[in-house]
């Protein structure tokens, strides 16, 4: 199985949500922070129905990472899989050498992010996966899954970043899976000049940081200027 490379200096795999309910100002700021590692972006949409509302951020995502890697999100491949039955075909059928342990821990992971992961995997830059709309996913299969730490240091550990994001806030459970949580206030459809993104949970220490406009947070977040969609 491909690993990403030691990521440069700065740069470690982390897991990020966005949340908000302008779907372009969610998603252009996950993207954003899913290409600073120059590596390959995969991603899914976990909508279970196309929305109007929406069209224009999935348009957006498209054009700059590609379309999605996996079309439809179905509930199977996001159930969790029976770790004694994969302990138990890696002891029936059991490989040598030093990455035994990593390889089964990503055997354990769920279809859909086995999936994402061999396509974000490269051997240059820290590639990224990313899952849009986590909230259209039942409660009890998110928690199960993207709400878990196992899954997000399995894919730290293939050198892979995470970003999801949120039409709605997080609970406290699935908010501890994350590094970092961005919150994106403003009404649907308004100007990017009037976002404001609030950082609620970062590298700074526990409470949320003073919001900044999403422009000037674009900048402050070391993100790639050509990513920020124009009016």
């Amino acid at each position: 199985m491909p690993r990403n490379p030691q990521p440069p200096r700065g740069q470690r795999p982390e897991s990020v949500l966005v949340h908000g309910v302008e779907p372009l100002a969610t998603s252009a700021l996950a993207v954003g922070l899913a290409s600073r590692g120059r590596g390959p972006v995969a991603w899914a949409d976990c909508a279970r129905a196309r929305s109007a509302a929406y069209a224009p951020a999935r348009t957006w995502i498209e054009l700059r990472v590609g379309p999605p890697a996996i079309e439809q999100v179905d509930d199977p491949l996001l159930r969790p899989v029976n770790f004694e039955r994969v302990l138990l075909r890696h002891v029936v059928a059991p490989t040598e050498g030093p990455d035994d342990g990593r390889l089964l821990n990503h055997l354990a992971l769920p279809e859909l992010f086995q999936r994402l992961a061999s396509r974000a995997i490269s051997v240059a830059g820290v590639g990224a996966i990313l899952l849009a709309n986590i909230d259209a996913l039942p409660e009890a299969l998110c928690a199960n899954t993207v709400g878990t730490a196992r899954v997000h240091q399995t894919l730290h550990e293939e050198g892979l970043s995470v970003l999801m994001t949120s039409r709605s806030s997080p609970s406290t459970s699935l908010g501890d899976a994350f590094d970092r949580i961005f919150r994106v206030d403003g009404p649907e459809g308004a100007r990017w000049d009037t976002a404001w993104l609030t950082e609620e949970k970062g590298t700074t220490g526990p409470g949320a940081r003073p919001p900044v406009q999403l422009r000037a947070a674009w900048a402050r977040l070391g993100l790639e200027p050509s990513l920020f969609p124009s009016e």
